[in-house]
């Protein structure tokens, strides 16, 4: 696999054999075996925060050539963006990300063996005749965002982070009015097919209507966190 050196000051990618990524695996893997990751490393990376900073955002896309030239592409991301101050991608530290999202998975829960869905699709990698690793985005604990952006996630991350900051403050809007529809509105929500963020959020305000009725609702939508705005 090809690793395109990073764009983000700050923020390397290592790839298979070379002298970052053999330490990074070691860092990552702690006494765990590397034979539970033999298969996938070659389609995996180490990606080392230098910055001073903790990474609150990463993406890393992979881009695949199959048969018949037949082109693929995929971003993985983490996002610790509403508690960035409980990010553990300190300074200092790595991260493995494999294309297969569930050997990285597998690092971090610290399982034994990887789901039989990833040894497949494992498999499936193992038939591309090129890959591609690169750094596509990286936002730091401070909002700072950087990196190319294939995707569009800084621009998506603000439109969700404005619709809910918007949906607290209408379920706080209706509340103060009465509080007597608050759960059939929560209910039309949640079933909203066009709009996720208003489904995640009122699942969230349901729960809290179950367990501590509508006062729970009126103090979760007024203390409701949003991820932490976005800078370039």
């Amino acid at each position: 696999m090809k690793v395109a050196a990073s764009t983000v000051p700050g923020v390397a990618v290592h790839g298979l054999g070379t002298p970052e990524f053999e330490a990074g695996l070691a860092e990552v893997l702690g006494r765990a075996p590397r034979e539970l990751l033999k298969a996938a490393l070659p389609y995996s990376v180490i990606v080392e925060n230098q910055a001073d900073r903790t990474i609150a955002f990463l993406g890393v896309r992979f881009d695949l050539l199959g048969r018949k030239a037949k082109q693929f592409s995929v971003v993985h991301y983490a996002d610790s963006l509403r508690n960035p101050e409980k990010g553990d991608f300190l300074p200092g530290t790595r991260r493995f990300v494999c294309a297969e999202p569930e050997y990285t998975a597998l690092v971090m829960r610290g399982d034994v063996a990887p789901q039989t869905r990833g040894r497949m699709n494992l498999d499936n990698l193992r038939r591309m005749i090129e890959t591609w690793a690169s750094l596509d985005c990286v936002a730091f604990s401070d909002g700072k965002f950087g990196g190319p952006d294939s995707q569009g996630a800084f621009d998506r991350l603000a439109r969700e982070r404005e619709a809910e900051l918007a949906f607290a403050a209408e379920v706080l809007t209706r509340m103060s009015n009465s509080s007597d529809g608050i759960e059939g509105f929560l209910y039309k929500a949640v079933e909203d097919p066009e709009d996720r963020t208003r489904r995640m959020i009122s699942r969230k305000m349901l729960e809290a209507l179950k367990t501590g009725g509508t006062a729970e609702v009126a103090a979760r939508a007024s203390a409701w966190r949003c991820r932490i705005p976005l800078w370039r």
